[in-house]
């Protein structure tokens, strides 16, 4: 049997559907460990620009980052 294990740097990638309005999502959990939900509905290339697009936002931090404007009102 063959056991990969996952870098705990690395965020987890998911596929969901998602209306097609939405591209993809990322957060955190409360451990830390960054997810990206991308949407099983839209296309390998929409999903790969996607990717790189969440991707930045963890590279920033923009979700604790109180003033970035697309996480204004989404946290608890």
């Amino acid at each position: 049997m063959i056991l990969k294990v996952t870098d705990p740097e690395e965020p987890i990638i998911r596929l969901q559907d998602l209306p097609v309005s939405v591209r993809g999502f990322c957060y955190h959990d409360d451990d830390g460990r960054a997810y990206i939900i991308l949407n099983a509905r839209l296309t390998r290339e929409m999903n790969a620009g996607s990717y790189l697009h969440e991707l930045r936002h963890i590279s920033r931090g923009d979700m604790y980052n109180p003033d970035y404007l697309e996480y204004k009102g989404r946290r608890n």
